[in-house]
């Protein structure tokens, strides 16, 4: 008997026989196969982070660790086991740590109550790289904890106001997240979120855009507030709009020499507008000036400065400043009055803008006093050299 390395004593033939390799050889091979039947993209490299369902919509949240073109969502709404709406969406590029969120609008007429669910299919080059699903319920879902009482988005931002559930204890507060969505076609444009809003009562909240938009191009605002206490419960809310250019008058000054006026913009379609400047008297036109504006966006603020074409007279006059859109429609109008005043330096000019010479007091009489004088003293210097 002879004794292991192990300390086994082992009885017989001490040669451990040999082993048969050829699993091994397979090893290899198999690997090989999974590596090429494996989707390009997996699950760490590229996935569905987030999802969220209502009748409505969807939007679905995807995070990429590396570069990706040419991806495909495949969004279905399933009823009963059925398909009833169906979406396909495109990512044509997505960049090394970069997260995009799509939107899929369903198109259901008369949804019945029950249980929906919300199937996410992510593919590239017609390889599915990741299905998720989001389940929820249409008709029959628990009171929420919070409303969104009323919701206003324009071209500068969106105005919202949460109001907490009421029962017959009163009102309770409610910690929320609140999400600010700004969607062009399937795909959201802008994103942000304020954490743990305190709503007591009704709190009138607002998101201004940061990113340019485009004149006449509908848009949607879409809202979604979280909230993880009592239990985890999404609410969101979604209303469209279309994109105008926007710019208001701000400040105005005017005398008898000209006019100036701050413009503020006041929508993030960049404003590219004119503004026109008329001055008239009884019902008559006296001038009229157009100067473009500078290119206004959301809180940009210039001033122009105009001069008419020749000092006003004396007198009363109207002032009518309009600002003109980029679609030359009329976003803002300003009236007011100019009581010009006597020039100083018109030496009598009268309110008609005569420009006859008038006499000075006492320069008549000072040049004859002057001339007698030269000719006397002409005079005394010829008797001078006559003596």
């Amino acid at each position: 008997m002879i004794q292991s390395k192990s300390g086994i004593r082992r009885k017989g033939n001490t040669d451990l026989p040999k082993r048969d390799n050829t699993y091994l050889k397979a090893v290899p091979i198999a690997m090989i196969l999974l590596v090429l039947l494996l989707p390009s993209g997996s699950a760490q490299e590229i996935q569905i982070t987030d999802i969220y369902s209502d009748i409505d919509m969807a939007d679905i949240t995807i995070h990429s660790k590396e570069q990706y073109s040419d991806l495909i969502i495949d969004a279905d709404l399933i009823f009963g086991g059925n398909v009833i709406s169906s979406r396909q969406l495109v990512i044509n590029e997505i960049t090394p740590d970069c997260e995009i969120i799509k939107v899929a609008s369903w198109d259901v007429t008369n949804p019945k109550d029950g249980v929906y669910r919300a199937k996410m299919t992510l593919s590239e080059n017609s390889k599915v790289l990741e299905t998720k699903y989001y389940n929820f319920s249409y008709g029959w879902q628990a009171l929420p904890r919070i409303y969104i009482k009323d919701m206003i988005p324009d071209s500068s931002g969106v105005s919202v106001i949460l109001t907490p559930s009421t029962t017959q204890y009163g009102t309770n507060p409610v910690l929320t997240d609140i999400e600010y969505m700004l969607i062009d076609g399937d795909t959201v444009i802008y994103h942000t979120t304020d954490s743990r809003i305190n709503v007591v009562q009704a709190a009138p909240l607002s998101e201004d855009w940061n990113v340019l938009l485009e004149n006449n191009h509908p848009y949607i605002s879409r809202i979604k507030l979280r909230i993880s206490s009592p239990r985890d419960a999404v609410i969101a809310r979604s209303e469209g709009f279309i994109a105008k250019d926007n710019a208001r008058i701000t400040e105005l000054y005017k005398d008898e020499t000209g006019a100036s006026v701050t413009v503020e913009g006041r929508s993030q379609v960049p404003f590219r507008g004119s503004l026109v400047f008329t001055v008239s008297k009884d019902g008559e036109t006296i001038d009229t000036i157009k100067e473009k504006s500078p290119i206004l966006t959301s809180d940009d603020d210039e001033t122009i400065e105009v001069t008419w074409s020749s000092r006003l007279g004396a007198g009363i006059y109207d002032l009518s400043v309009t600002v003109s859109g980029n679609d030359k429609d009329i976003l803002d109008k300003w009236d007011t009055i100019i009581e010009a005043k006597q020039d100083p330096y018109d030496n009598g000019q009268n309110e008609s803008g005569s420009t006859e010479p008038t006499d000075t007091p006492g320069f008549g009489i000072h040049l004859t006093v002057i001339s007698i004088i030269v000719m006397y003293l002409i005079s005394g210097r010829i008797l001078h050299r006559n003596g």
